[in-house]
């Protein structure tokens, strides 16, 4: 089995890396936003909605 590091021992470097909490929190609203906007056209084109 090999041994990863636990997330709370790399996320610090991973942050400053994208550029801070703030530009952390922007790309999560994107994806978000992304994934909602995905799930709502699956929606639209289902053809067997009630």
């Amino acid at each position: 089995m090999t041994n990863f590091p636990k997330w709370s021992q790399v996320r610090a470097d991973v942050v400053a890396a994208a550029g801070g909490e703030e530009a952390v929190t922007e790309a999560r609203k994107r994806n978000q936003a992304y994934v909602d906007g995905h799930r709502l056209a699956e929606r639209g084109t289902d053809t067997h909605a009630a």
